[in-house]
């Protein structure tokens, strides 16, 4: 019980969403539209995957393309999203799903690693928004 209430790290705070998803990228706040990045990621085209604990996630952490979520990534516990479509992944996100122990986070498969949005899909819909 102690593992499952105390023993846990601390959670990630949201950052952003990707400038693709945002009306105004310069705004000090950090809304953003999930829903166009959540059915975005229903095309399997416009996604890719990265193991949890390989290499290209510390690299793209460090030196870029950002990380976006393609979908919900929800631990149990604590039960609520800790990643939503559209998201910036952060370096705190990446530790706090590395230091997980527990058995369900529904959104994430350790076989396939993180669903991301490709870089180049958010890039051409960013170079569309500003065509508008």
């Amino acid at each position: 019980m102690k593992s499952l209430v105390e023993d846990v790290p601390d959670l990630p705070d949201f950052q952003r969403f990707h400038d693709a998803f945002r009306d105004n990228p310069a705004s000090a706040t950090q809304e953003g539209h999930m829903r166009e990045a959540y059915f975005m990621a229903y095309e399997a085209a416009n996604r890719e995957y990265i193991k949890l604990f390989s290499k290209e996630i510390d690299e793209r952490l460090a030196k870029g393309p950002e990380l976006v979520s393609a979908k919900f990534v929800i631990p149990y516990p604590p039960g609520f999203p800790i990643m939503v479509p559209g998201q910036v992944i952060t370096k705190e996100i990446i530790t706090f799903m590395r230091k997980l122990d527990v058995k369900e986070i529904h959104g994430y498969n350790a076989g396939a690693g993180l669903e991301l949005l490709k870089p180049e899909v958010l890039g051409a819909k960013k170079a569309n928004q500003k065509g508008k």
